[in-house]
């Protein structure tokens, strides 16, 4: 009965904050909005009034639909992304209704009570997402650091919604017969690990001391990770780094004009560092939109948010490029045999046949030289996994994240510049992952006329 309750609460809120936010207050903000003087302020106020009720409605609904909002801002096109601005939708990305300083000074007098003699905290929080707030904070040092708190309401939010979803898929899954119903219960479940995680500040903490530590080693990273005041961090607070310069949302939404030259090589750096860190680097940002980044002075990229994060084994990222190595090639022969090995190793053995049945319909979408359209990373990697799981061979965990990640990617990179080729970047560092042979070099040369012609 209590699981029949959660999902009733949460149809109950959602629809509370829709129709408290919508046909109630919209109404009356578009009717004051509509006195305004002039065609020109009226159309200005009318856009406000619909982004505050937008903005208010997911505030009220909670972070699981705050992060969805996020996702689906960072696949604008910069034509829509621009009007998506217009509404003042783009303060999805930090600009949410903050909590009081004084329930910051309560959080930190009881996780750190000797805060008071060792930082001075600014009241005015520099952002405020779906989950979490943030404040400058400064040492005895006179050094800025950036006090990362969790929203206490925010918390209570995503356990109501996560434990209606929970109960939903629980419900659900005896009838999921299919595999494409298996495959979508399990990767609703591992995003809801991943948002769960997301509130973990102590996670956070580990994942970038760990970052740190894997691009310390190749040491010709253009993008930056904050350094962690690891002493006076816990699970409900974190202190890194202040990062000074211009947040990418302003670069994407045109608030900050760049040449476009610096455009063009900013888009192709950010593509291809964010590339390496999910196929070499193996630990992998998990939303990597525009507001999680920052231009710094020096040219570098500074990136932080490091709630939600995946990592993948190094025989998942070499499987994974391995396929996507083979589909830039046109090298059908190549996929077959990625797909037998990955059957092998665990412990199943598949006829090539059967394997070649299972990839029609890849080969149909993008082993066609003829086809005017080529589809787009994201679409290749989905169509992969699943004549992976029509054939029964289990992919690696964490996956749907990577996937994600990658469709955010390529829409940041597209959102500075709509012309940056995310298949012709791609290319190297799959290539490196995926371990070729000379084989893979002369299939890849014979296709560099026309990976440069069709981007």
């Amino acid at each position: 009965m209590s699981k029949i309750k959660s999902v009733r609460t949460e149809f109950m809120s959602i629809s509370k904050a829709w129709f408290r936010h919508g046909p109630i207050t919209l109404p009356l903000k578009l009717l004051r909005a509509g006195s305004s003087k002039g065609e020109e302020g009226r159309v200005k106020e009318i856009k406000n009034a619909l982004g505050d009720s937008l903005l208010n409605v997911f505030d009220a609904l909670g972070p699981v639909y705050g992060k969805a909002a996020q996702v689906a801002m960072s696949r604008l096109t910069p034509g829509m992304h621009r009007f998506a601005e217009s509404l003042e939708l783009t303060r999805l990305y930090g600009d949410w209704p903050a909590i009081d300083s004084v329930v910051i000074e309560s959080l930190l007098d009881r996780e750190i009570p000797l805060w008071r003699s060792e930082f001075t905290l600014k009241k005015v929080p520099i952002g405020v997402a779906s989950l979490g707030q943030v404040h400058e904070i400064t040492d005895l040092h006179g050094r800025v650091w950036v006090l990362k708190i969790i929203k206490p309401h925010s918390r209570k939010r995503l356990e109501e919604s996560l434990s209606a979803l929970e109960n939903l898929l629980e419900a659900f899954t005896p009838l999921a017969m299919t595999a494409a119903s298996k495959k979508a219960v399990k990767e609703c479940r591992e995003l809801m690990l991943g948002l769960r995680a997301e509130i973990d500040l102590d996670r956070e903490r580990k994942t970038i001391e760990q970052m740190q530590r894997k691009l310390t080693a190749r040491q010709k990273s253009v993008l930056r990770i904050p350094e962690v005041y690891r002493e006076y961090c816990t699970k409900n607070v974190l202190i890194i780094e202040r990062f000074e310069g211009v947040p990418l949302s302003k670069v994407v939404a045109d608030h900050e004009i760049l040449p476009a030259a610096q455009r063009k090589k900013l888009a192709r750096k950010i593509l291809q560092e964010l590339l390496v860190q999910v196929f070499e680097v193996g630990l992998f940002h998990g939303d990597p939109h525009a507001g999680n980044l920052i231009l710094l002075e020096d040219g570098s990229i500074g990136l932080f948010d490091w709630g939600l994060a995946g990592e993948l084994l190094e025989s998942d990222r070499r499987h994974i490029a391995g396929m996507l190595k083979a589909v830039i090639a046109l090298d059908m022969d190549q996929l077959v045999k990625v797909l037998i090995v990955m059957a092998q190793e665990e412990g199943q053995e598949l006829s090539e046949d059967k394997v070649r049945r299972e990839l029609k319909r890849l080969s149909k979408m993008t082993f066609n030289k003829e086809a005017a359209k080529k589809p787009s990373l994201h679409q290749v990697i989905n169509a992969c996994l699943k004549a992976a799981n029509r054939l029964h061979i289990p992919v690696p965990n964490g996956l749907l994240l990577m996937a994600k990640s990658l469709i955010t990617i390529e829409g940041l990179a597209k959102g500075i510049d709509p012309e940056v080729s995310m298949k012709r970047i791609a290319a190297p560092v799959l290539f490196r992952a995926a371990r070729p042979g000379f084989r893979d070099f002369f299939a890849i040369a014979k296709r560099i006329p026309d990976l440069i012609k069709k981007g």
